[in-house]
């Protein structure tokens, strides 16, 4: 396989071909040409060795920073702390950033050239395990990449993540000092590792004590308010009664809220939440909702000032691997009572 045989298939010129595979010249083929291009060098997973060597030497002094697609993304205060850390930190720079929005097709990404495709050195992906593989960041995302959270010792990249098993056991550790004894997990996404480290954290806290949680009150709930609204309910009408549930993000915690409300069951006397990611909501809600503070903010300059000083080594031939581990906090509000003033 050859650029000959993409300029055949694409049915233009090598020429042609060469341009739209240049990040200099891109911008010259017709949009058109251009997609077609482009579907047939990821159908056939062709890079030219010309190209590839023009791509190490040519920099576009622009970031793109990887967002899952969904609706109403940016009334979660997650994501804006990111993008603001990111924002705020290129400021000073002679980079910029461009985001993009991916919907969750592996497929998809897994074989696009981020590089030639948006024109960018280099990338922040933000829940890398919805779009790509172990195998396709290290193999063939093309360009170096931070990773905010969901570690993974296997995947050869750099991660800036919030220490989430410590998160989990702050948690468990305000509700036993509050004397409970009795609780329940509202878990987030499948794809979501820190989900699995927060979990872990929290039991692992309450064994050492001599406490364990029955699986049938260890509930998912997607990291979404509607699911937490529905799967609070279920947990009610089991046999199993808890007077304390962990949320493992803020927004779930909101939907039991609401249920709970609704229900007219009393938070904090009858039922204790702790939520996780201190949204900026959690001071609104009612009672105003305990949870773990993530230093998100902190934690995007962080990511992004690991990537500009890579970047400007021009160093493309070695793996860019290593962790940061930040650490997060308890923020105290309304939302959990002690045990003996039920």
């Amino acid at each position: 396989m050859n650029i000959k045989f993409v300029a055949k298939k694409s049915g233009v010129s090598v020429a042609t071909i060469s341009r739209a595979m240049n990040p200099e010249t891109r911008h010259k083929v017709a949009p058109k040409t251009l997609e077609k291009i482009d579907h047939t060098v990821r159908e056939c997973g062709y890079t030219p060795n010309i190209a590839a060597k023009n791509l190490r030497q040519v920099t576009t002094k622009r970031i793109g920073v990887i967002f899952p697609y969904f609706r109403s993304i940016f009334y979660n205060s997650y994501y804006i702390h990111i993008l603001s850390g990111v924002s705020d930190y290129l400021w000073d720079t002679p980079y910029q950033f461009k985001l993009l929005m991916l919907k969750e097709e592996k497929n998809l990404w897994e074989q696009y050239d981020f590089r030639s495709g948006e024109r960018v050195d280099g990338v922040i992906i933000i829940h890398w395990s919805k779009f790509f593989s172990v195998k396709s960041i290290v193999e063939k995302i093309n360009v170096p990449s931070v990773v905010i959270n969901d570690f993974d010792k296997d995947l050869q990249t750099t991660f800036v993540c919030a220490d989430h098993y410590k998160g989990a056991q702050l948690a468990a550790e305000h509700f036993y000092k509050n004397g409970h004894r009795q609780f329940a997990v509202m878990k987030g996404s499948t794809w979501s590792k820190d989900s699995i480290v927060r979990l872990q954290g929290f039991q692992d806290y309450l064994k050492t004590l001599g406490v364990s949680i029955p699986e049938e009150l260890i509930v998912s709930a997607d990291y979404k308010e509607t699911d937490a609204y529905e799967q609070i309910e279920t947990l009610l009408k089991r046999k199993r009664k808890f007077t304390a549930l962990f949320c493992c993000n803020d927004t779930m915690a909101f939907g039991v809220l609401r249920k709970l409300e609704k229900l007219r069951i009393a938070v904090p006397e009858e039922i204790s939440v702790i939520g996780y990611d201190n949204d900026v909501r959690c001071q609104d809600t009612r009672p105003a909702l305990t949870t773990i503070g993530v230093p998100l903010y902190q934690m995007a300059q962080t990511g992004t000032e690991l990537l500009i000083n890579y970047l400007e080594k021009k160093d493309f031939s070695k793996l860019f691997m290593g962790m940061t581990l930040l650490p997060v906090e308890l923020m105290e509000r309304k939302s959990v009572c002690p045990r003996g003033l039920i």
